[in-house]
């Protein structure tokens, strides 16, 4: 068995367990890499969430930013209660991306978290079947992935050990990009991998080598258009990077 399909069947199995199996918040602590969902964000690889009830997380973007992005999700999974967060989890972490301007939303009671730009704004999580109203009217992200710097440093004010997300973009569109940094950071705020106020440095490039999934605190693995698997992301912690920023 390959290394990315030996990640993706421990990904599958993860998710079935849940979080009280999977490990609970802890952050700082240590844990295997793993991560796979489909690529329109709305089930696992049989076809359907294995929880019985089916969730989805919305986010309402009016244009990509990536800072609220970024931390827009941290907040949003580090505000979850344990059995949203269970249940999230336990549904791949389903999410759909809507275009849309959060600022029309903010009267409604599903709206979690508004990135600090107020560019993008979470909601739910919300039963599959029955999304907020609002909601409905709203197209889904579609198009090009537009041209993205090399690396992007955002501390914020955050605390604790920075953490480093690497992203494989050739081919992606801006759906694709959303959806594989999106799971990143959520599942690794779920799985204790880092904390919702960790620093990000996000770094762009063409493809990953399976072999950096190894030593990663959190690898994206899954498939391509092709049909074969593929290393979408993977998550390093280390020392604070030095003085210099990169936008």
């Amino acid at each position: 068995m390959s290394v990315l399909d030996r990640l993706f069947a421990e990904r599958a199995a993860s998710v079935r367990s849940g979080l009280s199996t999977a490990g609970a918040p802890d952050p700082g602590g240590t844990a295997g890499p793993g991560g796979a969902m489909t690529l329109d964000g709305v089930a696992g690889p049989g076809g359907a969430a294995d929880s019985g009830r089916q969730v989805t997380v919305m986010v309402v973007m009016r244009r990509l930013d990536l800072g609220d992005l970024v931390q827009g999700a941290l907040e949003f999974t580090g505000g979850l209660s344990p059995e949203e967060a269970d249940i999230w989890y336990r549904n791949w972490t389903r999410t759909r991306f809507l275009l849309g301007n959060p600022h029309n939303l903010l009267g409604s009671a599903a709206v979690r978290t508004v990135g600090p730009g107020g560019h993008l704004a979470w909601l739910g999580p919300v039963d599959v079947a029955r999304p907020p109203g609002p909601s409905r009217l709203l197209k889904p992200v579609t198009g090009r992935l537009p041209e993205l710097p090399p690396s992007v440093h955002l501390p914020g004010g955050r605390r604790g050990a920075p953490c480093e997300i690497r992203i494989a973009c050739r081919g992606l569109t801006t759906a694709g990009y959303l959806i594989h940094l999106h799971h990143t950071l959520a599942e690794a705020v779920l799985l204790g991998r880092i904390d919702p106020r960790t620093p990000v440095r996000l770094v762009h490039v063409p493809d990953l080598d399976e072999g950096s999934a190894l030593s990663s605190a959190y690898a994206r693995v899954h498939y391509g258009a092709d049909g074969a698997l593929r290393l979408y992301t993977f998550l390093s912690r280390g020392e604070r990077w030095t003085s210099r920023t990169e936008t």
